[in-house]
């Protein structure tokens, strides 16, 4: 049977390019954000990095929502925005808090920043690095239902519950150690905004985070009991609605029926 020829529009008007063009320059703006983060980094101003970082969070939480309701692939298919997404990710979800973390935690004992720590320290940086372009590569890194299949490369997150945590060497060598092996793994983990099933309680429990870690991270190394707690209900929330769905979603269910 002879196929149709798939239809492309050209028909869009000089303010849907406005539009389309203004999702990639917000996009791109994350950029900006992580070139303050890293010079905030180098003068070893934590608290300003991670407020650089935060507002591109943001920025890679609303461009994607954006970019669909603007059809930015429609309108302008020529330039590659995802691709752009994952350059600005790179920089500000691994890279940058990898850096982050070869200056701020311990990995083995004896003098930090020195000796076996900092040759541990050096080998776990280039090993975050070098596993998160597995995610970023890979083209089956989302699950039919949009959850992310393997470990997100989210380092931001990790990273800083780590140094907001304070605990021993073996504790931070052993977390970083998992997370890197779980970038392989096919555990899944849940998109706040793409996920459909609880979205709101997806999105409630997101914004609750943010707001507990932002009030964590201004106040360190204060912890406000409350604030505390709510930041780990609210992640433990994330993790356990990955771990239910890579044993009850349709490629689990599709894996029992086979």
């Amino acid at each position: 049977m002879e196929q149709t020829p798939t239809t492309v529009r050209t028909d869009f008007t000089r303010l849907d390019q406005l539009k389309a063009w203004g999702v990639h320059a917000f996009t791109a703006s994350a950029v900006i954000w992580a070139g303050c983060a890293v010079l905030a980094l180098m003068r070893r101003d934590y608290l300003q990095m991670w407020g650089w970082l935060a507002i591109s969070l943001i920025v890679d939480g609303l461009d994607g929502t954006l970019a669909r309701h603007c059809r930015v692939k429609e309108v302008v298919p020529w330039f590659d925005g995802s691709a752009l997404d994952l350059i600005v990710d790179y920089l500000t979800w691994t890279f940058i808090p990898a850096i982050f973390m070869s200056q701020t935690l311990v990995f083995a004992p004896g003098t930090p920043g020195k000796g076996m720590d900092l040759l541990v320290t050096e080998v776990l940086m280039v090993a975050v690095c070098a596993s998160s372009m597995f995610c970023y590569c890979n083209k089956k890194a989302k699950s039919s239902d949009n959850y992310f299949v393997g470990f997100p490369a989210a380092w931001n997150i990790v990273i800083l519950y780590l140094y907001l945590m304070a605990l021993p060497w073996w504790f931070n060598l052993a977390i970083v150690l998992l997370f890197i092996v779980l970038t392989l793994s096919p555990l899944t983990f849940c998109h706040p905004f793409r996920v459909e099933k609880l979205r709101w309680l997806n999105i409630v429990s997101v914004v609750i985070w943010l707001a507990c870690i932002v009030w964590l991270t201004v106040y360190f190394p204060e912890r406000n009991p409350l604030i505390w707690w709510g930041s780990w209900i609210s992640g433990i929330y994330f993790i356990g609605n990955g771990v239910v769905r890579t044993f009850v979603g349709p490629q689990a269910m599709r894996k029992k029926s086979s």
